[in-house]
């Protein structure tokens, strides 16, 4: 279809040809526009959604909005359902006399365009926008008036006297705008990609806090007459005791969001403020990467996927919790599918769903623990074992046992550096003649925050690091310092530093039962591998990440 059949086909709807309309939107909307002088400009202001959807916008002659920029007239949000806006992605703006005009991101959906005329009543004006934008709009906008309603569903009774007074609380968290508030607290953060929801009692209000790459990100402060019944709905969603209050409590839950599961795990914890939560979002569609999206460099990507191809052998990931381990082992796990061998995971909890992958997770309530879980599978004909962690004797010697036997064996250890997997193996009771026989390998990792290149600036260092790092007072690193690409937190996601520590011929030898992790990585240094600091200190001079990053995850 050309570009004039597209204009043709949109304009006719109902009848009547809608373009004088579509053109008056543009004297709306107009002096929230920020056209730049020149084009090359403009590609530099504009993000690669935004030039996207703007390149639409001009294919369709409507006009292009980035709703950060514009005034919004707050008394329209009603014509519009919140549901409806969030479930579409659309916003209204403003009125003008009969004509609504409302920013979508899809100005190609004919039913969305006629249902919008049937449900407000009014003649609309689309005004085109990304869906980011929109659903930052959306957030803003409906989320206050979310509020407003649960606070005036309360009607007074938002404190609870006793933790006794079950059905009130049941009352209360049965509510229809308080179910709204919880849903989109959830569909928010899922949204953003949040990996965490805090949802923290203050003297005078709630704190809504998202982890979001790794940062807590204050989100907006809400009523703590809201705080039972907000916790009390949580509860129910989580399968916990709702008239309990003065103890601690889990709880997990799986909801849905546009066709994607994404899995809860909620824990409650009573302060002297009232209860506090935390939710973990476990998002089975984000996160989920290849072997080549990792970050390795060239060499060591190579001797990664070698090191998965080997028919039998352990591999191990280490690192404090949060620093992607379980991202490094699927992207393994996709490596290794390729192969066609049976594959078969023992976790706690199942984080990301494979298909092709039997995937078992574990339950200590029962007595279903690592230890017992592995000594099943082993029955199951399998070519490829992931085991979640490692965290005691006997699963430690059955995985490596496992491993001798013909088995590829991939798991995650709570270890500082690579080196350190040997000596914390050797510590639990593992034989030094069964690691020599079967340690393919340990990656150490680390998660850190990537620089956004759009608002980069030489960044102010103290001496304090430079001497900790052994740098040239000279040399300039870059950290980026805020801007509306990366939400004004100069932030653009996160990358992992690490070090891999292929296990040698020549260090198995060096393998006995009184080695200790300093001489394993000064022989492995010397044996070619790159230390994490070298290697994230090697993004700070490519400007991927600040200099104070590299100082945050260095191993000594």
């Amino acid at each position: 279809m050309s570009a004039n059949d597209e204009k043709q086909a949109f304009a006719v709807v109902n009848g009547d040809m809608m373009t004088d309309r579509l053109h008056k939107a543009v004297d709306i909307t107009q002096p929230t526009l920020a056209p730049p002088s020149t084009k090359h400009q403009k590609e530099e202001l504009l993000t690669a959604e935004e030039q996207s959807q703007q390149a639409l916008a001009e294919r369709l002659s409507l006009p292009f909005l980035r709703l950060k920029h514009h005034n919004f007239d707050e008394s329209v949000l009603n014509l519009i359902p919140a549901d409806y806006a969030r479930k579409q992605d659309v916003i209204p703006l403003s009125i003008n006399k009969t004509h609504l005009v409302v920013a979508v991101a899809t100005p190609m959906d004919m039913e969305l365009f006629q249902t919008l005329n049937f449900v407000t009543g009014f003649h609309i004006d689309i005004v085109v926008a990304t869906k980011r934008d929109i659903q930052w709009a959306v957030r803003k906008y409906y989320g206050a008036k979310d509020d407003e309603l649960a606070l005036e569903s309360l009607n007074g009774n938002g404190a609870v006297a006793t933790p006794d007074q079950q059905e009130e609380l049941m009352r209360l968290s049965a509510e229809k705008p308080i179910v709204r508030l919880v849903a989109n607290l959830i569909i928010d953060a899922i949204e953003r990609r949040a990996s965490d929801i805090h949802i923290k009692p203050r003297e005078k209000n709630i704190e809504l806090i998202y982890r979001l790459d790794g940062v807590l990100s204050n989100i907006r402060f809400f009523s703590k007459s809201l705080l039972p019944a907000v916790v009390s709905r949580i509860k129910i969603l989580g399968g916990m005791n709702i008239a309990e209050r003065r103890i601690p409590q889990d709880g997990r839950c799986c909801v849905k969001h546009k066709n994607n599961t994404v899995d809860l795990r909620i824990s409650i914890m009573p302060t002297v403020e009232g209860e506090s939560v935390v939710i973990r979002l476990l998002n089975s569609q984000v996160g989920l990467k290849s072997v080549s999206e990792l970050g390795f460099s060239e060499h060591d990507q190579e001797v990664f996927v070698d090191l998965l191809h080997k028919s039998n052998g352990i591999f191990l990931v280490t690192g404090p919790t949060g620093s992607g381990k379980s991202t490094t082992l699927y992207a393994a796990l996709a490596e290794v599918q390729r192969q066609n061998v049976n594959i078969l995971t023992v976790e706690d909890p199942v984080e990301y769903h494979m298909d092709g992958i039997q995937q078992i997770q574990i339950n200590n309530a029962t007595g279903y623990t690592f230890a017992r879980a592995l000594r099943n599978i082993l029955r199951h004909d399998p070519d490829v074992i992931l085991v979640g962690e490692i965290r005691d004797h006997e699963t430690g010697k059955i995985a490596v046992e496992s491993a001798l036997t013909g088995h590829l064996v991939l798991s995650t250890l709570h270890t500082n550096n690579a080196a350190g997997a040997v000596t914390r193996l050797l510590e639990m009771g593992i034989e030094p003649y069964l690691l020599t026989g079967s340690l393919l390998g340990v990656l150490a990792q680390r998660l850190v925050k990537r620089n956004c290149k759009h608002c980069l600036e030489i960044e102010p260092i103290e001496p304090l690091i430079r001497h900790a790092l052994d740098l040239d007072l000279k040399e300039q690193f870059y950290a980026s310092t805020g801007c509306e690409h990366c939400n004004h937190t100069g932030v653009a996601g996160r990358m992992a530093v690490y070090e891999l520590l292929g296990v040698s011929d020549s260090l198995r030898k060096l393998i006995h039962a009184d080695i200790t992790a300093n001489e394993i990585h000064d022989y492995a240094v010397k044996d070619g591998m790159v230390p994490l600091t070298a290697n994230a200190l090697a993004k700070a001079r490519a400007k991927e990440i600040s200099l104070a990053e590299v100082y945050r995850v260095r191993l000594d």
